[in-house]
């Protein structure tokens, strides 16, 4: 019966996956198999500028899905200028290990359901650093949200999950 359990389990990831990119199959499969249930969901943002957003100056905003916990704690604890200030270095020394996801947000801009693909889907997380002028950890953590908003506000921003 377990037997037949896994075979259905790993026959419907293959359908579903059918048309992601290899890794994204193996992780599914991998996931499947072990049983581990899955950290992120996000599959939309939408970004929405004040008109005074960081004194007027573009925002860069960076969403990352780290895939090791130690990466995933290690970013945990730094604030967006240690993160934006090492961000080239962290993903090399973490190929293939993180997706970092970025925007830069000018003014009142709006942007609506921009798709986020992750490359795998054992994701220790989301976190969402934002670029700004103003002192502050400027990090947020995202919870199991397929849908999220990101508010950009003067000197800090805040996610709002999106609930359908």
């Amino acid at each position: 019966m377990v037997g037949k359990r896994v075979f259905y389990i790993l026959a419907f990831c293959s359908v579903v996956l059918a048309g992601c990119g290899g890794d994204a199959v193996v992780s599914a499969v991998k996931s499947a198999i072990s049983l581990q249930p899955a950290k992120v969901w996000l599959e939309k943002v939408s970004f929405k500028a004040s008109d005074d957003v960081n004194d007027t100056s573009p925002v860069t905003v960076n969403i990352v899905i780290p895939y090791k916990p130690d990466l995933m704690a290690d970013l945990s604890k730094m604030d967006a200028d240690t993160y934006f200030k090492k961000v080239d270095q962290i993903k090399s020394d973490n190929a293939g290990q993180i997706d970092v996801f970025s925007w830069d947000i000018i003014r009142g801009q709006r942007l609506d359901n921009v798709p986020i693909t992750p490359s795998k889907v054992t994701g220790e997380g989301v976190l969402v650093f934002a670029r700004y002028s103003s002192p502050g950890p400027h990090r947020i953590a995202v919870g199991d949200d397929k849908e999220i908003i990101i508010q950009l506000e003067k000197l800090d921003f805040k996610v709002i999950p999106v609930k359908n």
